[in-house]
């Protein structure tokens, strides 16, 4: 069992045995990572599981606080809509254009959010996702080997998420993703159809396993005129 997963269950046990308290903030992150002797981004994975299954809530300057000990509807087990499966059930028809498609070592922040040692490898490629006749976006992808073995270049053209659901029998169910906007580059004018002026937003996001494993470490540049985001918003 990865480090990670065996934190988030002693935490886990800590919050249902009561020793952290409903309403009551966890210790702080680098008093965590000292007694569990292990970095911060492996106690952010640990402490993210958490978050998936409902038990903690975690707000910038305010700590992470525990939220309940037994949550009624931890959304650990909801599938994530790939851009295959989102555009589909909308009648609309995807497609790949493969650009790059290769093993290599990721680096040193890429092989940390995907929980790697830095001389494991990785698949690493890159795809133009296109719906109907029109580019949407740009997928840089890194995708652990020991993970997916089986994984090749005909699967890269199609939903990535589909595969892993049918190979491993599991569930893509959570990720991370950071929003921003860049100016274009050759490469996204070129496929994207951009002119000089015009910019890209930028998706990168570390997608889960429903196991609590890290398995997808993808940076996408959409058009910015086909980029859409949609959130529910919750407060318990």
């Amino acid at each position: 069992m990865r480090r990670y997963i065996q934190i988030s269950n002693i935490i886990k046990g800590r919050i249902k045995s009561g020793e952290y308290i409903t309403g009551e903030k966890i210790p702080y992150g680098h008093q965590l990572c000292a007694e569990f002797s292990c970095s911060k981004i492996t106690l952010n994975n640990a402490l993210d599981i958490l978050v998936q299954e409902g038990f903690i809530t975690r707000q910038r300057g305010l700590g992470t606080v525990v939220k309940t000990a037994s949550p009624q509807h931890p959304s650990v087990n909801l599938p994530i809509q790939g851009v295959s499966r989102l555009h589909e059930s909308q009648g609309m028809e995807v497609h790949s254009h493969l650009l790059h498609f290769d093993i290599d070592v990721p680096g040193g922040e890429i092989a940390g959010q995907l929980a790697m040692s830095e001389d494991q490898y990785a698949w690493h490629f890159k795809r133009v996702r296109y719906v109907g006749n029109d580019p949407l976006s740009i997928e840089e992808t890194w995708i652990p080997v020991r993970i997916l073995p089986a994984f090749t270049r005909q699967h890269a053209l199609g939903s990535v998420y589909e595969f892993v659901e049918k190979s491993l029998r599991k569930i893509p169910c959570s990720s991370h993703t950071q929003f921003y906007s860049l100016p274009s580059d050759a490469e996204a004018r070129e496929w994207l159809h951009l002119d000089v002026n015009e910019p890209v937003s930028v998706t990168r996001s570390v997608t889960y396993l429903n196991d609590g494993q890290p398995f997808e470490y993808c940076t996408s540049r959409y058009h910015y005129q086909r980029f859409n985001y949609n959130a529910i918003v919750q407060r318990n």
